[in-house]
């Protein structure tokens, strides 16, 4: 044989040969931390990228002609090489825990490649995005932030702009043995028109409750996320609105921020002043009044929730609070709220009072929680 065809026998084998490898470099990562008794799997989810891009096509052509069992292909791979996670719910470390590939519809020339190890209750898992065309670019790796791993919740596309490019959305939930609360961990990331690298837009984090469905809605300039967490009155759940506005200059929460008013008076509470000043009237004693109430955990219970017959547009929320923060209050502190419903969900804090103002004469009972209101539509 040539020298040329020894060289074109090495180039088509180098793949091979690297993917081998690769594989071996993940078993050596996967197996010593089945009986290891300090877990660290950072070198463990790094070799699992680096095989998979070993096993990755170059091109689009490849991909296109590839795709439609690449994911039975490297699943089964890892079944062989013995990383597969088995059944066993109590597997603990060591395995590869997730593989999945997908072609977005809103993002054709891209590949979404979700995999994850085993971490103890659950898996810690990461997101990896790539272009294809002449050849193959990573454009974005992400992982979870739990301290003891991350699941991925959900991840999805929105459409493209004008100028082609496209806004992705991830979120992760944390690794945990026992509970329905965990903490909902959501970014957002801009993918220009071309094979540049994904721009972090925004992040976050929120409790929520994972027994009940988390709705999301996405273009490229609108975020909507609804969920159920805890509401004012302990034991109970309320729905909870996050909606932002995506825009040139950044990302920016916009109404709706609740639902109903009793809702609005525990979100007012609970954000930051710099987020509810647009939500506030004029008076300067707001400010003083969210000072002295606010904290990350509000708790207490409902007087009732009166529409003010002499002041129209305007709700009384009265409200015995008995948690501040980490204080519990001795005697429950009534304050008397008063919120003006702008329509479309829309509300303003407009007064807060130790006594009942004038004008709101009754006490309607607040809403009850066996059918938190949604702006989705049930299935």
């Amino acid at each position: 044989m040539s020298k040329l065809g020894y060289a074109v026998l090495l180039v088509a084998a180098a793949p091979v040969v690297f993917g081998q490898d690769a594989l071996s470099h993940l078993v050596a990562e996967s197996v010593p931390l089945r009986s290891s008794a300090d877990i660290d799997w950072t070198q463990q989810k790094s070799a699992l990228r680096d095989w998979i891009e070993s096993r990755l096509p170059s091109n689009v052509a490849q991909l296109n002609a590839d795709f439609s069992n690449l994911e039975t292909r490297l699943n089964a791979e890892l079944r062989q090489a013995g990383l597969a996670e088995p059944e066993d719910p109590n597997v603990g470390f060591g395995y590869v825990s997730r593989l999945k590939l997908t072609r977005p519809a809103e993002y054709p020339e891209a590949l979404v490649v979700q995999a994850g190890v085993s971490a103890g209750c659950g898996n810690d898992e990461s997101v990896y995005i790539y272009r294809f065309s002449q050849k193959r670019v990573r454009l974005l790796e992400a992982h979870g932030n739990g301290k003891w791993g991350s699941g991925i919740f959900e991840t999805r596309f929105s459409g493209p702009d004008a100028a082609g490019s496209r806004v992705f959305y991830a979120s992760w939930y944390n690794v945990q043995c026992g509970s329905s609360w965990n903490e909902l961990d959501y970014r957002l990331f801009r993918f220009g028109p071309g094979q540049e690298q994904a721009a972090p837009l925004f992040s976050s984090t929120h409790s929520f409750n994972t027994d009940a469905e988390v709705h999301v809605k996405l273009s490229p300039s609108e975020l909507l996320l609804e969920f159920t967490a805890g509401a004012m009155e302990g034991g109970f759940r309320r729905t909870y609105v996050l909606h932002y506005s995506i825009g040139s200059q950044g990302v920016e929460r916009i109404d709706p921020v609740a639902l109903q008013p009793q809702d609005f008076v525990h979100e007012w509470l609970m954000e930051p002043w710099e987020e509810m000043q647009s939500r506030s009237g004029s008076s300067d004693t707001l400010v003083k009044w969210h000072k002295f109430l606010h904290a990350d955990l509000v708790l207490g219970d409902y007087e009732f929730v009166q529409p003010c017959i002499n002041r129209p547009g305007v709700i009384q929320v009265g409200v015995d609070l008995r948690f501040i923060g980490d204080h519990e209050i001795p005697e429950p502190l009534s304050v008397y709220f008063l919120v003006k419903d702008k329509g479309n969900y829309s509300y303003e804090m407009s007064e807060l009072s130790f006594k009942r103002q004038d004008g709101c004469p009754g006490e309607t009972p607040p809403a009850d929680y066996a059918e938190p209101p949604s702006l989705f539509k049930k299935k």
